[in-house]
């Protein structure tokens, strides 16, 4: 996985269990109710019962490297983050978001109701049935140049897990959350994620960034014909059914993070 690995530098799937760490498989001791993820051998889990999933990847990142995913459920919140170490410099590096996007797309939808379209808008937040269902953030070492290798990068995601705490939920019909959408378990989704992940950094691997990005493409928002869009250096080219074609940046799309405020997911 040259782009990004989530394990000590195994480029494939399949070998991973030789030398990677070994994943925490203790229960979290939050919540009684919680079980233990089942993950692919790179990854070594960390359950995280309060505060940002992604800072405490980020403290994690230095010492524990490639494969460390902290997780939480609770507070009406599902989060996870996982700690990537790639090979390439920063502005190639950077595209191993669009992987984490890919598998995240793929995870959720193997969870809920396949009648409701499940979309993105470019380029980091989920939708599910034109609502706000949350999205995903990317950090990298702060200082690192463009032509940098990166030490690490975390690829964090936070979803509505319910609004229960809201009187009246359907005042806020820009959102949604799991439980409403009778998603299946949030479990089922973390593991989902962390094996789909592996896969499409193995596509990378053997069949290049196309095989990667194409399915987030197809589900980003506006719907627009086979072809209208690509991705040129990490940033959205579309040709608009006007004839006018537009670039919107990743960088600046990744800092602005319109779906979220201090609280988390906006509702």
């Amino acid at each position: 996985m040259s782009e990004g690995r989530t394990g000590n530098g195994q480029a494939e799937p399949q070998q991973a269990s030789r030398s990677l760490p070994r994943r925490d498989v203790t229960a979290p001791e939050a919540d009684d109710a919680l079980r233990r993820l089942v993950l692919p051998p790179p990854y070594d889990q960390h359950y995280h019962a309060d505060g940002d999933v992604l800072d405490e990847a980020v403290r994690r990142a230095p010492e524990e490297g490639a494969g460390t995913l902290v997780w939480r459920k609770s507070g009406g919140l599902l989060a996870f983050a996982v700690v990537l170490e790639p090979e390439k410099a920063l502005r190639e590096a950077r595209l191993a978001f669009f992987a984490g996007m890919s598998a995240l797309g793929d995870a959720l939808a193997a969870h809920c109701a396949p009648d409701k379209p499940l979309r993105f808008a470019f380029p980091d937040t989920v939708l599910f049935d034109t609502a706000r269902l949350g999205g995903a953030r990317f950090v990298t070492p702060e200082g690192c140049g463009e032509d940098d290798v990166p030490d690490w990068m975390v690829f964090a995601v936070e979803l509505i897990g319910d609004r229960d705490h809201l009187p009246h939920p359907g005042m806020f019909p820009d959102s949604i959350s799991l439980a409403e959408e009778e998603f299946e378990e949030s479990e089922l989704i973390v593991e989902s994620f962390a094996s789909y992940l592996m896969l499409y950094f193995d596509r990378w691997t053997h069949q290049g960034f196309e095989a990667v990005v194409r399915p987030y493409l197809e589900r980003l928002e506006p719907t627009l014909e086979t072809g209208a869009r690509a991705i040129a250096d990490g940033d959205l080219i579309e040709r608009l059914p006007d004839g006018e074609t537009r670039r919107l940046g990743l960088v600046e799309g990744l800092a602005a993070c319109v779906w979220r405020d201090a609280k988390g997911p906006k509702l």
